[in-house]
């Protein structure tokens, strides 16, 4: 893969971890609050998106980690980390993570919308990251049978 293509699907990669990350601590969850026998407490979307922005930040670092990792091996790790830190912020809004409130209406539906969209980006690139690792190979001459 030419060094220009690489760069280019880095900075798409830290970009989207960055916009998780962003949006998280932005849009956040819903602004209501439950009371509980112990007093009031924000609804359960409000910690989704608190975990979310804290994981999200180790995505932002391995997506760093993964467009100036000099080596191959350090690439495919970060790219794999990446993956990994992708999977977990797109798990978090589930019901059997954190999840969301109920009533699809609400704004953290939305906003875990924009979330695995950014998400799902990120891990297709880091996919793409993982597969295609080593720039020098797209430079050796191919095999013709």
């Amino acid at each position: 893969m030419k060094a220009g293509v690489w760069k280019a699907l880095g900075a798409v990669s830290v970009l989207c971890m960055i916009a998780v990350v962003a949006v998280s601590a932005v849009m956040g969850g819903c602004d209501k609050m439950i009371e509980c026998t112990s007093g009031m407490m924000p609804m359960k979307c409000h910690w989704t998106f608190v975990a979310a922005t804290f994981v999200g930040v180790a995505g932002v670092v391995s997506a760093i980690a993964a467009l100036a990792a000099k080596t191959a091996e350090g690439r495919r790790v970060a790219a794999l980390m990446t993956i990994v830190v992708g999977a977990i912020i797109a798990v978090l809004p589930m019901d059997f993570a954190i999840g969301l409130c109920g009533n699809a209406e609400m704004e953290c539906h939305h906003t875990a919308l924009v979330v695995w969209i950014a998400v799902a980006v990120a891990v297709v690139v880091a996919l793409v990251q993982v597969a295609k690792a080593n720039p020098a190979d797209a430079e050796k001459p191919k095999l013709k049978l």
